[in-house]
């Protein structure tokens, strides 16, 4: 079986945490995700970085330092992983679906439209950057807060900066399938000092400094770990390798497929696929190549269901989602591991050219 996507870990991954593991050190956080924090923020330039056990906490995070609250309305793509928005009702907000633009990144148009927002969060979906600058300047123009959450788009640039330096914050996810993984993990990135010593207090009991049980108010235990931050020191140094190997592949599938069927989804120069992806011409064709593909031992992944589309989210559905709900059952994520050979991205192509309903 070729699988869809698999983590990548090398011998120097692995003794990287046995090193760790062997030094005494405590497990948790401490100078080693204090590392990790700083290579993280310095590669993105972004000023402060702060580590957090996963991506969906990290949003969370965000939204509570910006001081959103229950009632507070935040607008969220209609298609992205349900930990997106979840952050968002997890908060009290109340969460705004607005379409996607062809790119599959939240619709600057149909964005501009919406009245009354707090809070918005931009997703870079699978790398594409869409029209995030955009948005960034609309928002900053009517006083909107803006999140980044560029958990699939670490590598990616927009065109004076990268990807996790949008908004007021950014975060990033570190789970087995990104291009860097720490098992689970995320990232919280910002550039006003303010906000991170929010975050860094909310993340430890809002406890005061020096091992102190004294707390200046409401915190959660967030931390994050030495141990995970070991494997990420190791996965961060060849990440530049893995920018390469994801291009690679990208261009390896755009060179060799071609079906009536369906088409690649395209990538800028710019861009980094996280996983990549072809647009079929409906669901029914969508359906029967992941049932063909799956006969010939190659994995595939559909795409996320439009947020509108989820039962426990229909009382946020609206009348202007046509394009997200139209598109979303299209999409269909071909493997995408970093470990892919040639040999087997000629096999999956020569499956994918054979394809015929």
């Amino acid at each position: 079986m070729i699988f869809q996507v698999e983590p990548q870990v090398t011998k120097n991954d692995i003794k990287a945490v046995s090193d760790y593991m062997n030094s005494g050190g405590w497990l948790t956080e401490h100078k080693f995700t204090n590392e990790f924090e700083n290579k993280i923020s310095n590669y993105l330039g972004r000023k402060y970085a702060i580590a957090v056990p996963n991506g969906t906490i990290a949003i969370y995070l965000a939204l509570m330092s910006l001081g959103i609250k229950k009632g507070d309305r935040v607008a969220v793509p209609n298609i992205t992983m349900i930990a997106t928005i979840n952050a968002i009702l997890w908060i009290g907000a109340e969460p705004v679906l607005i379409d996607v633009d062809e790119d599959f990144c939240m619709s600057i148009n149909h964005f501009k439209k919406i009245k009354n927002l707090k809070a918005a969060i931009f997703v870079p979906l699978n790398g594409r950057i869409g029209n995030g600058e955009l948005i960034e300047k609309w928002c900053k123009k009517n006083q909107i807060k803006l999140i980044e959450d560029s958990a699939h788009s670490l590598g990616t640039k927009y065109k004076n900066f990268n990807a996790g330096n949008l908004g007021d914050l950014s975060i990033l996810s570190f789970t087995p399938h990104k291009i860097i993984t720490t098992g689970q993990g995320g990232m919280i990135l910002t550039n006003n000092q303010k906000l991170a010593k929010n975050i860094k207090k909310l993340k430890s009991f809002n406890r005061r400094a020096g091992k102190s049980d004294w707390h200046d108010g409401f915190g959660l235990n967030f931390k994050f770990t030495d141990l995970q931050a070991a494997l990420g020191l190791s996965q961060l140094a060849r990440l530049e390798e893995n920018i390469t190997t994801k291009r690679k592949i990208y261009q390896y599938y755009k060179k060799h497929i071609d079906n009536d069927f369906f088409a690649i989804n395209e990538f800028e120069e710019n861009e980094v696929p996280w996983f990549l992806d072809v647009l079929t011409k409906n669901s029914n064709v969508r359906n029967k190549l992941h049932e063909y593909l799956i006969k010939n031992n190659i994995e595939t992944r559909f795409s996320y269901p439009a947020l509108s589309k989820q039962k426990f989210l229909k009382e946020y559905k609206n009348k202007n989602l046509d394009f997200s709900e139209s598109t979303h059952n299209k999409i269909l994520w071909l493997p995408s591991s970093l470990g892919l050979k040639n040999n087997e991205l000629k096999i999956i192509c020569d499956k994918l050219n054979k394809f015929r309903i």
